[in-house]
């Protein structure tokens, strides 16, 4: 059965005083119609006894000599006033000696009025006679035309008086509700603020008692919960900074570094392009001996605070990779340029060294390599910048800055050859689709399904996105690729009924015409973008949180969702999190490979899923390559899981 749709309070109210004015209104009117009507029928009927009274005395007194002529002129007078409908002059014998009547007349009163309240004309009789003789009778009936005119004026008027003090109580009621239900109206969109998990607090200080708890009893809950996230926040803060951070210089430790780098840089994502160093500072050891521990540290967290600016700098980030050793992802560097700026942070830290009075301790290595032609994998930049680091040791400045192919960069295009070979792909539209399953942790049903993109070159081979991500880069094709990818993909969607993930740029987000773009074609199909959600890596989204913000909002009005991919990279992912209100957030793969040996992964991974379970976001894992990882994660509260385990990414969508 079909419920009927709750009405707002303050229209109930309304109604119900609206109601009670309207009986009261029709009830007071009715009686006071009925007492005036029977008061003037009972004046009617007095006028015609008084009329014919006085008549019949004046005539006894004149008409003691029986003339009818003089009858008329006492008759005359009273019935030329109106009041009258007929006054008749009879002698004994029956005969009328005279005769007045009046015709019919319709009084200032509408006609229905006299049906509706009708008033008897009554007549009265009064004998006429002289001394002892009797000379006749008088008759009179009096016309009730002046009465109805009355009564007619006297609904009129109290209906009118009636209605105005009717509005006056509507408009004084509406301002009444209107001030009583302003803390119900606030604690409503308190409540449904909260729902969403966006916890605020009333500021209202209701007059009416009832009102007054509730609000405090909203802010209470608000505050509570509120407090709880933070609490789960901070927890897994503490938990990332435990597993991921160095505890005494405040940079990332080796797993962490490995983890924000594998997560910007490998997989699907635009390899890095640029120079990979280490910085060794030399005698530590005899250092923390002369200095003791405390004054050491403070050593250490003045050189390697001062090595994470000048990462920051060039749009990098450092690590401590061991106790001695600080790691440095420099991209967009080239090889001299990363000498000079190697050099003066070495300058710097031997500086620090000597103004601790160890002139001779001042040993500061550098080795770095150029990394450029393809993608390629961590481990194999630290062998080569560890290789750099031996010759540092044995250099005259302390300074080794290699180049260096990453694997397979023999057979990758060459630079000009790649940028013309992806922009003719995309002119063209040589775009190859494939999808890789996300699914539920609990029983392996389909979460969605992300879409990757493959593009053609002339021979038909396909480059994965870490071989034309950097060209694409370079040229400015982001939005161009987006357009393309996205419009094959709601091409292929039409016909199906899955959900379908898709990633986006930073740099699309950007363009005005792209969100038009993509939000006309989603407000037009309204059907297509409730399965639609866009995806959007959490280091893209720090680049321009703006925009990130302003394209999950168009999102949703247009039906569409919108989610966090690689999360948990930055210290301050969930503070992120609760701003943007994702549909879903996936761990970044590099935090899920660490869950099968490492404690501290786990216990963080734990704490997020229950600090984003609090803001009502699922967290799915990423690259669950295998069933020991899927056991490894499978009692920490994931929501889903999305992998090698699950299925390669395979064309899509699929033949049939």
């Amino acid at each position: 059965m079909k419920m009927r749709r709750p009405q707002p309070l303050g229209r109930q109210v309304a109604w119900v005083v609206s109601a009670i004015f309207f009986f009261a209104l029709v009830g007071v009117q009715a009686i006071h119609l009925r007492s005036t009507h029977a008061s003037l029928q009972r004046q009617l009927e007095s006028l015609a006894q008084d009329a014919a009274t006085s008549i019949g005395l004046s005539l006894g007194v004149l008409l003691r000599g029986g003339d009818a002529a003089l009858a008329e002129t006492v008759i005359n007078p009273a019935f030329d006033r109106g009041h009258y409908e007929r006054i008749e002059y009879l002698g004994v014998n029956g005969e009328r000696l005279v005769s007045r009547t009046l015709s019919p007349v319709q009084g200032r009163y509408p006609a229905w009025f006299a049906t509706l309240f009708e008033l008897q004309a009554p007549t009265a009789e009064s004998l006429v006679s002289g001394g002892w003789q009797q000379l006749g009778k008088v008759q009179v009936t009096v016309h009730p035309r002046f009465a109805y005119e009355q009564l007619w004026s006297t609904a009129r008027d109290t209906l009118i008086y009636l209605l105005f003090i009717y509005a006056a109580a509507l408009v004084a009621l509406r301002m009444f509700l209107r001030d009583v239900l302003r803390p119900l109206a606030a604690v409503e969109r308190a409540a449904l603020a909260i729902a969403a998990r966006n916890f605020v607090t009333l500021q209202l200080r209701p007059s009416t008692r009832e009102l007054a708890r509730v609000v405090e009893a909203m802010n209470s809950l608000s505050r509570k919960v509120n407090e709880a996230i933070e609490a789960e926040t901070r927890r897994a803060e503490r938990l990332q900074d435990a597993a991921y951070r160095d505890q005494v210089t405040g940079l990332l430790n080796a797993r962490g570094f490995a983890a924000r780098f594998e997560s910007s840089y490998e997989g699907e994502h635009e390899p890095f392009a640029g120079v990979f160093a280490f910085v060794e500072l030399g005698d530590l050891a005899a250092i923390n001996r002369k200095l003791g521990t405390e004054r050491c540290d403070a050593l250490l967290r003045e050189v390697c605070v001062g090595m994470q600016e000048a990462a920051a700098t060039s749009g990098g980030f450092a690590g401590r990779w061991s106790g001695a050793l600080t790691v440095l992802a420099l991209p967009g560097l080239a090889s001299d340029g990363a000498r000079d700026g190697l050099a003066k942070l070495r300058n710097e830290a031997r500086a620090a060294v000597k103004r601790l009075g160890f002139a001779r301790n001042d040993k500061v290595f550098c080795g770095g390599v150029e990394v450029r032609g393809g993608p390629a994998l961590l481990r194999h930049l630290a062998a080569a910048a560890d290789a750099a680091l031996m010759q540092a040791r044995e250099s005259t400045d302390g300074i080794v800055v290699l180049r260096v192919a990453p694997p397979g960069a023999q057979t990758a295009k060459p630079a000009a050859e790649m940028l013309a070979l992806v922009a003719d792909a995309l002119a063209e539209r040589r775009v190859n689709l494939a999808g890789q399953g996300a699914y539920r942790l609990s029983d392996h049903r389909p979460l969605h399904t992300e879409i990757m993109a493959r593009l053609r070159d002339a021979s038909g081979r396909e480059l994965v996105a870490a071989e034309f991500l950097p060209a694409v880069a370079a040229q400015g094709l982001g939005e161009q690729l987006d357009r393309v990818v996205i419009g094959q993909v709601l091409e292929a969607a039409r016909g199906r009924d899955d959900a379908i993930s898709v990633n986006v740029s930073i740099r699309s987000l950007e363009q005005a015409g792209f969100v038009r773009w993509l939000l006309q074609i989603l407000q037009g199909e309204p059907r297509l973008a409730s399965r639609l959600v866009f995806e959007l890596a959490e280091n893209a989204v720090v680049q321009n949180e703006a925009a990130a913000a302003a394209f999950a909002r168009a999102l949703a009005g247009a039906g569409a969702g919108f989610a966090l991919d690689n999360f948990g990279i930055r210290r301050d992912s969930l503070a992120l999190a609760q701003r943007l209100r994702p549909a879903y957030i996936k761990l970044a793969g590099a935090h899920t490979a660490t869950m099968l040996t490492n404690s501290g992964a786990r216990f963080y991974a734990e704490s997020l899923i229950a600090a984003a379970r609090q803001l009502d976001i699922p967290v799915i894992a990423q690259n669950v390559q295998d069933e020991a990882l899927f056991q490894a994660i499978a009692g920490l509260g994931f929501a889903g899981y999305q992998g090698n385990l699950g299925g390669k990414p395979s064309p899509w969508p699929a033949k049939v």
